[in-house]
């Protein structure tokens, strides 16, 4: 008997373990076609300028403001996290980059002139130009299904590209509204493509020839493994990894707001960030009364209303082990937050757990931050902002937030990406539009002087060149009487310009 293999993709709902849809799953085979498509759409989508781009970019968060319900209704089917952070960190990040891109990429990849301030160079025009690699990927994790994917997306095309998205097989229909959405904002048909199955898609995108850069974000191993295999064909990436996030709350700091920080930045999402804050240390003549605080708070966290369900068994299970958080009398994915007074392993937990620990002055504070592989973000609490700006300067991190934490995700202009084991490269912000473009020098010369250096080589115009250093890159009075100096030197390679 021959067995017979289905190609749809079903999603879960991880409360209800309810299915809330599917997708057809991409064979691998099917790639290089994918991106064929993808590559011939770009070729239009570039000669049509960046006054269009910017149009069809403003439109894009026109349509997902339209289709706001739509896209919550699936992103909540799919995660089951509550709907106000779908709003507030996934919509509100798509629409606030969509608009950023529309106003501000036309001007951040307009060609750049370079100015000559070297006397032998005075001839000569140059400029940089800025323009797109082709098709890119990006590969996206399930716990912004669709911030992440839409705002990698949106950065990609407003420089010029193709993207193919493959999203999580977790969460295949938030990804999906990706897509719809810039096609119906006015991208042309087959510019955004999107992919679903499992790694061998993955691994089929990351090897295919026509790939000319791979933005991937999920987990340290997987990470490296996407890294080998496109740096084994010479293909560029970026990486947004895991994280193990610090907070530092200092004795002066407001107390309120950093219990109410501590909360919100160690349970959102269930624990399920990149930022999350896993790690909390807190000055100790404050260090007893705001871990009290913050255990009691958690507790009166409600479960499926404030803090959702784990995306899956296998990930509940792992924080479980990672942890031993509890797991509570109900249906579906969840775990009961938890706060622990002692450190973990320096391993990403993912879940809704966070350990607070003391600490004495500033010096101990950076070095318990530092103390980790990871270095995606962190966060520093005090009313003494030299304080807090001098701290936050000291630790190893992508973004360091004072008295707020992960607010710049949803801010167009803010770059987004970490060090260390975290990764490498940027997405947002002019830096993220720089990593969708290569830089081409170019210039324009008249051609009416003859460079000095060229055929045929002699004494005398080694001798000149030499001397020629002091009069060019010389200081103050020694450059002039370099000049007098080597006058005869400097009449020869004016002769030789000829």
């Amino acid at each position: 008997m021959v067995a017979t293999v289905t190609r749809e993709l079903v999603s879960v709902n991880p409360a209800t373990l309810e299915p809330v849809g599917s997708v057809w799953r991409t064979e691998p085979g099917e790639l290089p076609g994918i991106v064929a498509s993808a590559r011939a759409a770009q070729e239009r989508w570039w000669t049509l300028g960046p006054a269009a781009r910017a149009r069809v970019l403003r439109e894009a968060a026109r349509v997902v403001l339209a289709h706001a319900d739509e896209i919550v209704d699936t992103i909540v089917a799919e995660t089951a996290k509550p709907r106000t952070e779908a709003v507030a960190n996934e919509l509100s990040a798509a629409v606030d980059h969509a608009t950023w891109l529309a106003k501000h990429a036309p001007r951040v990849l307009a060609d750049e002139r370079v100015r000559f301030s070297q006397l032998h160079l005075k001839t000569k025009k140059a400029w940089l130009l800025y323009e797109p690699l082709g098709v890119v990927a990006a590969i996206t994790p399930w716990n912004l299904p669709f911030g992440i994917p839409f705002c990698e997306a949106a950065t990609v095309v407003a420089a010029g590209n193709g993207v193919v998205l493959k999203p999580s097989e977790l969460t295949p229909l938030s990804g999906d509204w990706v897509r719809r959405v810039l096609e119906e904002a006015g991208v042309p048909a087959g510019l955004v493509q999107v992919v679903h199955g499992e790694g061998p898609v993955g691994e089929a995108l990351v090897g295919d020839a026509g790939i000319a850069k791979v933005f991937f974000t999920g987990s340290v191993p997987v990470g490296r493994r996407v890294a080998a295999a496109a740096g084994a064909r010479g293909c560029p990436v970026v990486l947004e990894l895991g994280g193990k996030d610090p907070m530092v709350v200092f004795a002066d700091a407001d107390l309120d707001r950093a219990v109410d920080g501590a909360l919100y930045a160690s349970f959102l999402n269930a624990g399920q960030a990149c930022v999350s804050a896993e790690r909390i240390y807190v000055e100790r003549a404050i260090y007893e009364e705001f871990a009290q605080r913050l255990s009691g708070r958690a507790r009166e966290l409600k479960l499926g209303d404030e803090v959702g369900p784990l995306i899956s068994e296998r990930q509940r299970d792992t924080v479980e082990r990672l942890t031993g958080a509890e797991r509570p009398e109900r249906d579906g994915w969840f775990l009961e937050p938890k706060v622990i007074r002692e450190g973990l392993p320096d391993e990403e937990i993912f879940g809704p757990v966070v350990t607070v620990e003391p600490f004495d002055g500033e010096d101990e504070a950076v070095g318990r931050a530092n103390d980790t592989e990871f270095g995606l973000a962190a966060s520093v609490w005090s009313r003494d902002l030299a304080k807090a700006r001098r701290v936050s300067r000291r630790i190893e991190a992508g973004m360091v937030w004072v008295n707020d934490f992960g607010y710049s995700f949803s801010a167009g202009q803010a770059p987004w990406g970490g060090v260390k084991n975290s990764g490498f490269g940027r997405t947002s912000s002019k830096h993220g539009l720089y990593e969708c473009v290569y830089v081409k020098y170019v210039d324009s010369d008249r051609g009416r002087l003859r460079p000095v250096w060229w055929f045929p080589y002699d004494v005398e115009t080694e001798r000149a060149l030499l001397a020629s250093l002091d009069v060019l890159y010389g200081s103050g009075l020694r450059r002039w009487r370099a000049a007098w100096r080597y006058r005869k030197e400097l009449r020869h390679l004016v002769r030789r310009s000829r």
